[in-house]
């Protein structure tokens, strides 16, 4: 009896002193809370009467360990739902390779959830993240802030309003004026991912990206921040200072100077008023090379007018701020409200203005056409001003609207061809000029004219041939109108192909 009575005294004096004194080189470890908080440790323990009975308050070298974790601070309290509350020296050790710091913490062991504030910091192997304020749940090794934070990561310097940092991927998720800056570029948007391994970021909304040489705009794509290659879609646009760049998707090797765009692609040379389009393009910026296919084109604006040429394959290049070339192949087609063409090969120099179209071209315009093995035109920017016919070179001029049968002809070695008002006005013909042509009169014809010459020249009018002139031993036979079989009045080369010419700007798509 006495025994049991001295015990309980016993007891009661030393409940007595840890509620006023404390006690030192306090440890504490229960059965069954390893998952909440366990192995708590601190050199004193205090009862504080403030706080309420249960609560206790923890002093020196303060650490205990939850899911995997393990926490230290200066001094704690811990409450009697097991909550606690640190303060000084604040730190969270995942593993080996994930440390958070900050001034205090207060940490729920039954939702895992730890609530760090005041110069938080999160360091791994791979990168740094500081706030003033961040929330980590240990049980999916996910740290978020809601007020500002950055991240630096060997060179890259990553700042949003709302971050979440997966330290078992390495994940970074940045919402709300999002920026990431590097020694080479600029990069804000609204959403992006950033992989601290790989050092790529990944776009996930509304994002600009600048450099000295180009603004890039997208909504999805991702960038290799250590490799400098990049994916760019979802309204994607690379400007620079003289030219666009736009497509469903752009591939970019920055070191390489490659671009690759797919689908709806367009390349706009605002300094020339020229365009190129197609659905696929490859880029080069060494000697700002590009090459279309895939229902290419390339526009030039002329006067109130555009001027389009179609291929299988077009290439562009711009050596330097003067000069232009356009190079098409295969299936080569032209199209602008007064003039139409076709060939299998065409070289355009657009500085200076020279267009050379080669391997059975044809060239319509009104109600004529010409053709030869080479086509050289010159243009200006009111549009084609003359034309050169080179070899087997035939113009063909049908002289009624109505009458599929009556053709003006006129062939020769070599002709020089001259607009007006985007007709042919005046032709020169040197070489084994021949020609056939209905000599006008009122308003009907009273007979053909057949003649061969060296050279002539022929001027023409809105109604067809207005006058000739032949050189060198010309030949000429005028036929009655009524004894000429119009079918039958055919040059050597005559071959009228209106069928194939492009009617519409939809037109040169049709092989």
């Amino acid at each position: 009896m006495l025994y049991d009575i001295l015990i309980k005294s016993f007891k009661l004096c030393l409940h007595i002193a840890i509620l006023f004194f404390g006690i030192n080189g306090y440890s504490q470890t229960k059965p069954g809370d390893a998952d909440k908080v366990g192995n708590i440790k601190a050199k004193r323990l205090i009862f504080d009467k403030s706080l309420g009975i249960d609560a206790r308050r923890l002093i020196g070298d303060v650490q205990w360990e939850s899911n995997g974790s393990i926490m230290r601070c200066d001094s704690a309290y811990m409450f009697s739902d097991k909550t606690i509350q640190a303060f000084s020296n604040v730190s969270i050790v995942k593993g080996d390779s994930v440390f958070f710091y900050g001034d205090s913490l207060r940490y729920d062991p039954n939702k895992k959830m730890a609530y760090l504030k005041g110069n938080v910091r999160c360091i791994d192997k791979e990168m740094t993240l500081t706030t003033n304020s961040l929330t980590y749940d240990l049980a999916k090794s996910k740290a978020s802030y809601f007020n500002g934070g950055t991240i630096v990561s060997k060179g890259n310097t990553l700042k949003s309003k709302v971050g979440h940092y997966y330290s078992a991927t390495k994940d970074v998720y940045f919402h709300y004026n999002v920026t990431l800056v590097s020694n080479d570029y600029h990069l804000s948007g609204d959403t992006l991912r950033y992989h601290s391994t790989s050092k790529t970021a990944y776009i996930l909304g509304p994002t600009v990206i600048k450099n000295k040489e180009n603004t890039i705009y997208c909504e999805n794509g991702w960038y290799d921040t250590a490799k400098d290659i990049s994916r760019f879609s979802k309204k994607a646009r690379i400007v620079s200072s003289d030219q666009e760049l736009l497509a469903d998707s752009i591939f970019y090797d920055k070191k390489k100077g490659y671009f690759r765009a797919t689908k709806n692609v367009r390349v706009i040379d605002t300094t020339h008023k020229s365009f190129i389009l197609g659905n696929f393009a490859e880029h080069f910026e060494k000697g700002n090379r590009t090459v279309v296919s895939n229902r290419a084109v390339y526009g030039r604006i002329v006067e109130k007018d555009t001027l389009f040429i179609s291929a299988d394959t077009l290439y562009y290049n711009q050596p330097d701020s003067m000069k232009t070339f356009v190079k098409a192949f295969r299936h080569v087609k032209i199209f602008k409200k007064d003039i139409q063409g076709m060939c299998d090969s065409l070289v355009y120099a657009s500085h200076d203005s020279i267009m050379k179209m080669y391997n059975s071209p044809i060239l319509w315009a009104s109600n004529g056409q010409v053709s030869a093995k080479l086509i050289v035109l010159n243009t200006n920017k009111e549009g084609i001003k003359s034309f050169e016919l080179l070899s087997n070179a035939i113009v063909i001029q049908k002289v009624d609207s109505v009458d599929e049968f009556k053709f003006n002809q006129i062939e020769g070695k070599k002709m020089d061809g001259y607009f007006s008002n985007d007709t042919i006005r005046k032709l020169n013909v040197i070489g084994s000029a021949e020609i056939i042509y209905y000599v006008k009169q009122n308003k009907g014809y009273k007979g053909v004219n057949r003649t061969t010459c060296n050279d002539l020249t022929v001027w023409f009018d809105s109604e067809g041939v207005n006058r000739t002139t032949f050189r060198k031993k010309p030949q000429s036979t005028v036929f009655p109108i009524a004894q000429v079989k119009d079918e039958e009045l055919r040059l050597k080369h005559f071959l009228w192909l209106e069928n194939k010419r492009p009617k519409t700007k939809a037109d040169i798509f049709l092989k």
